[in-house]
């Protein structure tokens, strides 16, 4: 099966940009696997607060865990500005696109829980994800940050390509990049964020910050832009 065709992913965004206020606290949270009172634990870590400050996912919000739905139509309530995930990916695949390999993928790796699942469930579930874009582009304290589910050693933030197979190959499935664990330098952005590879401590690898830490210790990160950016021009 080729995991880069992608057929519903043509109607997401591949880039969205944003311009934020300094003033504004801003935080990134990686992958949460379904499970909601940890990423309301995260949101009491930080104080978060969602009439003033922003937040950013990075996708694999669903699946594993138990609350897929709730934990999509917390976002809505939040406004959260969320990366699509591969996981995500695979229920769009799977739902609409009747894929019968992202099927078969998705319930060997957590989607099991859509077969309980309202049909009211599943249709929100994909008229939210739809609307979430690849990545992001975030200008914010003088600095330009990208952010999405994984990346590639030499994807271009400034110039991305309008390829969606080869974006999505490159934004919600590659693991090259911290298989080879080169300290690969991106010139396109000052830094990028991401999760997908999963790890028990968040790490910098050249000028990409990766954060998957759900999986191997319990424990999401969510973490302030502000302190990734003293952390990045300290380095």
């Amino acid at each position: 099966m080729n995991l880069v065709k992608s057929p519903l992913a043509s109607q997401n965004p591949i880039q969205v940009k944003m311009q934020l206020e300094q003033s504004k606290r801003v935080f990134v949270i990686g992958d949460l696997d379904a499970d909601l009172a940890k990423f309301e634990q995260a949101l009491c870590s930080v104080n978060f607060n969602p009439s003033e400050d922003i937040l950013f996912s990075l996708g694999d919000v669903i699946d594993r865990g138990d609350n897929s739905i709730a934990l999509l139509k917390r976002f809505k309530e939040l406004g959260v500005n969320m990366c699509l995930g591969n996981h995500e990916h695979m229920l769009l695949e799977s739902l609409l696109a009747k894929d019968k390999g992202y099927y078969r993928l998705w319930v060997e790796n957590g989607g099991r829980w859509h077969q309980d699942a309202t049909d009211e469930e599943l249709e929100f579930a994909c008229k939210q994800l739809l609307k979430c874009p690849l990545s992001y582009y975030v200008e914010y304290a003088g600095i330009k940050i990208g952010l999405s589910h994984t990346t590639c050693d030499d994807w271009d933030w400034n110039n991305p390509t309008q390829d969606i197979q080869q974006a999505t190959g490159a934004l919600l499935w590659d693991r090259s990049l911290t298989k080879a664990k080169k300290p690969v330098i991106n010139p396109s952005i000052d830094f990028s964020v991401h999760g997908h590879n999963t790890t028990k401590e968040p790490y910098w690898l050249g000028n990409s910050y990766h954060l998957d830490t759900n999986y191997l210790s319990g424990k999401p990160t969510i973490v302030e832009l502000k302190t990734l950016i003293n952390q990045f021009s300290s380095m």
